[in-house]
């Protein structure tokens, strides 16, 4: 089995869950509350780190879309292969968490009485912590020295299980999800191996991590 973890955000503007939030909000909140009420005042454009019960995120991005804001939660995409099969999932990196930026202020009391968003990260008065854009570059670096690592200690974990004569399947690059057979381990890093290509049997290079072992029965 393979694991691959890849950065991912939410595309600009897509409304997830958005059935699920209006089911939610007919069920859970007053009828002032439910459809376009605007959450916001004339003001600045500002982020917010927002606090969301757990595994909610996806149906606050949705509530908060509905009304004008854009929001997004980090996320790393995971690539799963076992026995050929490629699927792939997202795992919350920062769970519990939705980063909004507000076309204006925020009306608190609006936002955080909905049954997505329980408040957001404050400064010591209480009032909420406005976010600056080096914050959020800060977050989206951390993601990607996290995922660097740990493709690298998969990258020499894989390495140590290909051998030549063994099956393996592309995971990354132009021939991703495509099977071959491992011809030679190279000394300073990468494999030569052997793939159908068009009906033809085709030599190429691959890079260190770029392979994943398939078992024997595959």
């Amino acid at each position: 089995m393979m694991h691959d973890d890849r950065l991912a955000l939410p595309p600009k503007g897509k409304c997830f869950d958005a059935e699920l939030v209006a089911d939610l909000e007919a069920r859970y909140c007053g009828a002032a509350d439910a459809g376009n009420r605007a959450i916001f005042s004339v003001g600045p454009q500002r982020w917010y780190a927002l606090r969301v019960p757990p595994q909610r995120e996806d149906q606050a991005e949705a509530w908060l879309l509905r009304r004008g804001v854009y929001a997004f939660h980090p996320v790393l995409s995971r690539r799963s292969v076992q026995h050929g099969r490629v699927r792939e999932y997202q795992r919350r990196y920062l769970p519990g968490y939705v980063f909004a930026r507000f076309p204006g202020d925020p009306l608190e009391h609006l936002v955080a009485g909905t049954p997505f968003i329980l408040g957001a990260l404050c400064r010591s008065s209480g009032h909420w912590g406005i976010l600056r854009p080096q914050g959020l570059r800060a977050i989206y670096a951390m993601r990607k020295i996290d995922a660097a690592s740990e493709e690298a200690r998969k990258a020499v974990r894989r390495r140590q299980l290909l051998h030549p004569g063994d099956r393996a399947l592309f995971h990354t690059g132009p021939f991703a999800e495509f099977p071959c057979e491992v011809i030679e381990i190279k000394a300073d890093g990468g494999a030569k191996v052997r793939l159908q290509l068009f009906g033809r049997e085709i030599l190429a290079d691959a890079s260190d991590g770029a392979l994943t072992p398939l078992h024997k029965t595959d």
